[in-house]
C-alpha cells in the first residue's frame, strides 16, 4: 500500500483487500524481501522488512506452490 510513514500508528486500520496495491516482492522468509528499486537505489535486492515501513505495509499474501 502507498507509503503514509515510518510509524506503525501511520497504517492502523488498514483493510488489506480495500488498499491498493503499490509495489510488490518476493517473500523469501526470515523477514527478507526480494524486490526491485531503481538502479541508482541497487536494482534487485534482497532487503528485511522487520522493524522497517514494509512490515506495516504489508496486505497479504501466498504460497506459489
Amino acid at each position: 500500500m502507498s507509503y503514509k510513514g515510518s510509524k506503525p500508528s501511520a497504517y492502523e486500520g488498514k483493510q488489506p483487500f480495500g488498499e491498493t496495491v503499490t509495489h510488490t516482492g518476493i517473500y523469501l522468509g526470515n523477514g527478507e524481501v526480494l524486490q526491485t528499486y531503481s538502479v541508482a537505489s541497487g536494482g534487485v535486492r534482497v532487503d528485511s522488512i522487520v522493524g522497517k515501513h514494509w512490515e506495516y505495509r504489508f496486505l497479504f499474501g501466498g504460497s506459489a506452490l
